[in-house]
């Protein structure tokens, strides 16, 4: 059998394997072997040569394989199940759309599309078509003009026809949600040499593919068409000079704002009725206007108007049913109930309730007109006034200064009781609806007090009020509480209580409160907090159909608890969870859904805490039982997203070798079909395995790891390795990584490809010493691989983190000299200088996080400085020996750049191995745009690794740095 296998081998070299020696010595060892042992053996013995051999040619990833690695995006179905749409997008360059017939298994695909929407009925999509990467390059290096780039195109795929209709210049496009078999498009407006709408007729055309090449006035270069298009027919319904549109969730009616001529301010508001093709104009006037809206069938109308012809303009709120248009004002700055001197805000968002009974939108303080500046700029004093008293802090005023300019208070008006009612308002800043907007009773916070003392105690608070839709009233139910809730119906008010870690219900007409939790001999709140503070609870399922009930989570199981107190609480997953280490969570297929069904099945997510393996279950939340499981396995799941109308979703799993692919079947999981196929190339490429490893810290703790390695690993090799850590991460041992340009950590696909070992150890903390604790737990975990396992090379390791790993990593190199080389992103090096600092990013104080969250310290500066200082680098400098590169940026709005500017000048003053990278103008992480950034950051610290783990030559940067006067023209690679 061996010998006709031999000869049916190509006797020419064959190509990545060896050449002709590689047959001739499978011919050879054959006829020499066979004689001696056991066929079956020697089979094995072959096969085993051939794989290895095969390894051993796979390509080691590089920087420049990055830019080719693809991503899937967007992922969505259809309503009925028969088509799957998604991009595959490469890292940098071309991607494109992908839309898979479910039933017949077809692809069509679209090179650079994008941006796509199934249209309700399934017979239509809509994408958008952008220029090629090399296209819109190109330009740039030409300097073409923002307004004469490259513009994407709008396309309409008939999916049974397999016919394209183009749109240039369109500006936008909107379809309804239910109901759809038409779009609307807004374009650029082009000269029609037919008779088009007007704002008081209609003409319908079908307008010739090959007759669209039109060309646009001067006088209307800015002007845009409203195309209305009914694809099954392909008739379009023209509007001109269109400013706003919006159409109907259930997809009737259109609604649109056009301006009438062009020598008059004349602007018509009008409506379109998609199925009748009747036509009104609603209102013709001078006014400027905003914020059009429809309610969700498209009978009811509301739109902003003002007559004023300042910037700063004062807007009332129209409204008609526009069955029987009587268009009148029901809101401005006299109706009964606005506040003094407030009115209708166009900043606030107009929506109606899903039922059409109420209209909500949002007031403010009438806007001031302010007349033209006589001072000169250079005249007027430019100054920030920090005050004790300030509920924020001044950074974070400055950020939120836009937001806070368009700040708005939510009102309602009632359309059959032709009713105002200011709900929010000074006191009570927020309001949250329920029940899909239709439920009549609210409830209010207010986080004002407790605002100033958020920068320091890491409580962020409310006060809560009940306030009644129909009668007006605002009541205080609850006072300094971090979370709480109501029921869709507003009979109860559900929240946690942190003192005492448990839930409580509060009947919002009895004023009679319960214990839901308190007698449970379960924690309700995370059972692993290894901070100074309150852990926070696991959170709530939701609320269900079938009476007074609320289901929430928690480690392990599900909870169904009686928000009237006459039944008994129950574990509604029947302890499954607990018993077998599965943490089970409800998913939420349908965003529509109020409540949790409980009559029929609904789908369980639970992930294994030991072993990190995920599946679905299936369970009835009505009465206690152990969920079914459908699917269980070593991997992680995601993207799961169900067919409105059908039995149909999508999902996918992953492992550190299986990308997320697209994966369709029904809802027991039993009729999978893989959809995409992302990366084939990854078969050519020497990847990374993974395994779990356990052992106990210098604290006696057990604490888990991971360990990557080459795919082609060899036990008789020494390896170098890198650390990398943050906190806990052993949970994504399933994750896949595919190769990408590092935003600041290291890529371990990428590090295992080029014969590293990555480690990943979890570090758990106590209060006070968060240092000595990542210390116990990282070396600890080092020292029980080097002594467990000989190919790791205890000479040659590395480390790298970043933001709090990259403080670690400071702090590690001043208490141990065991490791070769060490990388820090973004690290804090002096607490005591931090902790008064703000983070420029939110514009907080620093303080909360290093008394009560992840810096771990458990108190003030003043209160605790020795525990500050022993945890603080920069203190330990001269104990320093391991060359170190750091990272921070000067954009860094998490951890203040001179943080790592204290550290880098104290190693340096002391003759110790330093380099600090900092990319111009990025934050705390390189952001995804910054291509080259990214690539620079991947290279230096491969290079900087390579030759203090691999001994390979140091790079001209790494020696002599490059001098400002180079930068940009030597990169010193």
């Amino acid at each position: 059998i061996i010998n006709k296998q031999c000869e049916s081998i190509n006797t020419k070299p064959l190509e990545k394997s060896g050449g002709f020696c590689v047959y001739y010595n499978i011919v050879y060892f054959t006829k020499k072997l066979t004689t001696l042992i056991k066929m079956k053996i020697f089979t094995l013995a072959i096969t085993l040569f051939i794989i290895t051999n095969t390894n051993a040619q796979k390509k080691v990833l590089s920087t420049d394989d990055f830019a080719s690695w693809n991503r899937i995006e967007n992922r969505q179905i259809s309503r009925d199940g028969k088509f799957i749409a998604y991009e595959l997008n490469q890292q940098k360059g071309d991607g494109k759309l992908i839309i898979h017939n479910t039933e017949t298994q077809h692809n069509d695909t679209i090179i650079y599309g994008y941006g796509a929407e199934l249209l309700s009925n399934s017979n239509f999509i809509v994408f958008k078509i952008k220029p090629s990467a090399d296209t819109t390059r190109k330009a740039k290096l030409a300097e073409v003009k923002k307004t004469k780039m490259p513009k994407d195109t709008l396309v309409v795929f008939n999916l049974k026809t397999q016919e394209l209709t183009k749109y240039a210049h369109f500006t936008s496009f909107k379809t309804p949600e239910k109901n759809s078999s038409w779009l609307a498009i807004l374009i650029k407006h082009q000269k029609i040499e037919e008779d088009t709408v007007s704002t008081d007729s209609i003409k319908e055309e079908v307008i010739d593919k090959k007759a669209k090449k039109t060309k646009s006035k001067n006088k209307d270069k800015d002007s845009k068409d409203l195309i209305i298009l009914n694809p099954t027919t392909q008739k379009e319904y023209i509007f001109n000079k269109v400013e706003e549109y919006v159409v109907a969730k259930e997809g009737k009616t259109i609604a649109l704002l056009s301006k009438t001529t062009d020598t008059t301010k004349m602007m018509a508001i009008i409506s379109f009725n998609i199925e009748t093709l009747k036509i009104d104009t609603l209102l013709l006037d001078s006014l400027s206007f905003k914020n059009l809206t429809l309610d969700k069938t498209g009978n009811q109308i509301a739109f902003m108007a003002s007559t004023d012809t300042v910037d700063e303009k004062v807007y009332s709120l129209y409204y008609t049913n526009i069955t029987k248009p009587n268009i009148q004002i029901i809101a401005d700055t006299v109706t009964k109930g606005m506040p003094l001197k407030w009115s209708p805000s166009e900043n606030g968002k107009v929506y109606f309730s899903d039922d059409g009974t109420k209209l909500f939108f949002g007031t403010a303080k009438k806007p001031i007109h302010h007349p033209k500046d006589t001072i000169l700029d250079e005249e007027k004093p430019k100054v920030d006034i920090w005050s004790w008293t300030d509920k924020e802090l001044q950074p974070m005023q400055l950020l939120n200064l836009k937001k806070d300019k368009k700040q708005t208070y939510l009102a309602v008006y009632r359309i059959k009781e032709k009713k105002f009612i200011q709900l929010a308002d000074t006191t009570i800043e927020y309001v949250r609806l329920t029940n899909n907007n239709n439920g009549e009773i609210a409830l209010g916070s207010n986080d004002s007090p407790y605002k100033r003392a958020s920068s320091w105690n890491a409580k962020w608070l409310d006060d809560y009020y009940i306030i009644n839709l129909k009668t007006e009233t605002k009541r205080l139910i609850l006072k300094s509480k971090s979370r709480a809730y109501l029921s869709p119906f507003g009979k109860y008010t559900v929240w946690y209580e942190q003192s005492d870690s448990s839930y409580y219900a509060l009947n919002n007409k009895s004023q009679k409160t319960i214990s839901l939790t308190k007698t449970i001999p379960i924690q309700f709140c995370d059972e692993l907090n290894d901070t100074p503070t309150d852990p926070n609870p696991y959170g709530i399922a939701g609320w269900s159909d079938d009476g007074p009930f609320i289901f929430i989570y928690d480690r392990f199981d599900i909870w169904k608890l009686d928000l009237s107190g006459k039944s008994e609480p129950q574990n509604i997953t029947n302890n499954y969870g607990r018993k077998n280490s599965i943490r089970l969570r409800y998913i939420k297929l349908d965003n529509e859904l109020v409540f949790i069904p409980t009559k029929i099945d609904v789908l369980i997510e639970g992930v294994n805490e030991k072993s990190f393996s995920e599946g679905y279950y299936k369970t009835k939340l009505q009465a206690t039982q152990s969920p079914t499981e459908l699917l269980f396995g070593k991997f992680r799941l995601s993207s799961i997203k169900k067919a409105k109308d059908a039995n149909k979703v999508i999902w996918a799993t992953q492992t550190i070798s299986e990308y997320p692919e697209i994966k369709v079947s029904n809802l027991n999981f039993n009729d999978t079909k893989i959809v995409s196929k992302t990366n084939p190339q990854q078969t050519g490429f020497n990847w990374v395995t993974i395994e779990l490893v356990q052992w106990k810290s210098f604290t006696g703790d057990t604490l888990k790891g991971l360990l990557y390695k080459p795919e082609n690993f060899d036990v008789n090799k020494k390896y170098p390795m890198v650390v990398y850590f943050y906190e806990r991460s052993s949970s994504s041992i399933y994750r896949h990584y595919t190769p990408y340009p590092s935003h600041s950590i290291i890529n371990k696909t990428f590090y295992a490809s080029n014969g590293y070992l990555v480690f990943v150890p979890d570090i758990t903390y106590t209060t006070g010493y968060p240092g000595q604790n990542a210390y116990d737990a990282i070396v600890s975990g080092v020292n029980y691989l080097t002594n467990t396992l000989n190919y790791i090379n205890s000479n040659k390791i590395g480390l790298q983190g970043q933001s709090w790993g990259g403080y670690q990593i400071a702090y590690l190199v001043t208490q141990t000299d065991m490791f070769a080389a060490a990388m820090a992103g973004a690290p804090v090096s002096n607490m005591t200088s931090a902790y008064g600092g703000i983070r420029w990013g939110s514009g907080m104080s620093r303080m909360f996080q290093y008394e009560h969250t992840q810096s771990r310290i458990g108190g003030t500066l003043w209160e605790r400085p020795l525990l500050y200082i022993e945890n603080s680098p920069v203190f330990h400098a001269p104990k320093v020996n391991t060359p170190l590169l750091i990272m921070h940026n000067d954009n860094d709005g998490a951890v203040p750049w001179y943080q790592g500017i204290e550290y880098f000048v104290a190693l340096r003053r002391l003759n110790k191995p330093v380099w600090m990278l900092n990319y111009n103008g990025m934050k705390h992480n390189i952001e995804s745009k910054y291509w080259a950034n990214r690539i620079d950051l991947s290279k230096r610290m491969m290079q900087f690794f390579n030759h203090y783990l691999k001994n390979e030559p140091a790079p001209q940067w790494l020696i002599n740095g490059i001098p400002a006067i180079e930068k940009g023209d030597n990169l010193g690679y």
